[in-house]
């Protein structure tokens, strides 16, 4: 079972992960072979190769938008502020929930189906800056972002590199409370350099 190497505090997205790995991306994997082509054997990975990874970027974002473990953030009112014609006082809490507006199907069309190649387009997202926001934003952006992305990138390349998988029995995605698989996803994993030499 793969659980020990996921990066970031994303251990309760691993069935979400898991489940988009195996409907999407593992039939999308020529960035990374190509990849693979021009390193040494154990060779590094570099900026460049970071950069180069399109379409990891697309899963990434996606596995974020729908299987964020960030539900949303307190925030205070500095003042009145009035929204769709009530009225929050100054002072009070409000909650800002991340999933409601990351499972919006006026954002995100068809919300709650994974879909990386909602991602591909010229600026890679399909929705206003201030609408996908799994690592919070403004002054509060999480100043590690940019890191998780990479650490869940890197991780990703070496898993669909290494190892191939299949799943152990039929499973589906809930949402609520979070999202996650119904089952936690079983899969059966194999070493790709056992696969290699049969």
């Amino acid at each position: 079972m793969v659980i020990a190497p996921i990066p970031v505090d994303l251990p309760s997205t691993l069935p979400a992960i898991k489940w988009g790995l195996r409907k999407y991306f593992l039939s999308n994997l020529e960035e990374h072979e190509q990849i693979r082509r021009k390193k040494s054997e154990g060779a590094a990975l570099e900026w460049s190769d970071y950069k180069s990874m399109a379409f990891t970027q697309c899963v990434v974002n996606e596995t974020l938008r729908i299987a964020n473990i960030i539900g949303g953030i307190f925030r205070r009112t500095m003042t009145d502020i009035n929204v769709k014609g009530y009225t929050i006082p100054k002072g009070w809490k409000v909650f800002a929930s991340f999933r409601g507006v990351h499972l919006d199907h006026e954002y995100f069309k068809d919300a709650r189906t994974f879909n990386p190649w909602r991602w591909q387009n010229n600026s890679g997202a399909p929705c206003p800056a201030n609408v996908f926001t799994p690592f919070g934003g403004g002054q509060r952006l999480c100043p590690g972002y940019e890191l998780a992305r990479v650490e869940l990138s890197v991780f990703l390349h070496h898993l669909v590199n290494r190892f191939s998988w299949t799943p152990a029995e039929e499973d589906k995605l809930v949402f609520f409370p979070t999202t996650r698989t119904q089952k936690r996803y079983p899969i059966n994993v194999q070493r790709r350099d056992r696969l290699q030499g049969m």
